[in-house]
């Protein structure tokens, strides 16, 4: 359980909640994970929170109770979103494959506080979830 294969991988959890994915160039023509209601948004982080509290804000009222926002992406976007102060909860996925040099996760940025909520490892990878102070 909460490992990683064709039916619980990244953003499985998620499946029946509308997920928002920045990215840089162009939509992706297919998604592994169909059952979830993905929205690509290319024209930067702003407009994609925007986007997504827009949705959550509708999908609230219908349910009766506050809904969040999930935010999947790499360093660079997730670190812009600290540094904008729109994140409250982190969820890191680590994965050991090895792809050259790699990216640091949060080159150059301003520390912060965080408390570890939950660690769960699996086989596959090591699920961090921390709260951001």
């Amino acid at each position: 359980p909460g490992g990683w294969d064709d039916t619980t991988g990244y953003g499985a959890g998620e499946v029946g909640k509308p997920a928002f994915v920045v990215v840089t160039g162009s939509r992706p023509e297919s998604v592994r994970l169909t059952g979830l209601d993905w929205t690509f948004v290319t024209s930067g982080l702003a407009d994609a929170v925007a986007t997504a509290r827009e949705r959550a804000e509708t999908a609230s009222v219908a349910a009766g109770r506050d809904l969040d926002v999930v935010l999947m992406g790499g360093g660079a976007l997730i670190g812009s979103a600290l540094d904008a102060g729109l994140v409250d909860s982190l969820t890191l996925h680590l994965a050991p494959v090895v792809l050259g040099t790699g990216t640091p996760l949060f080159p150059g940025r301003a520390p912060r506080s965080l408390v570890q909520r939950s660690v769960i490892p699996t086989s596959t990878a090591t699920h961090l979830t921390y709260d951001v102070l």
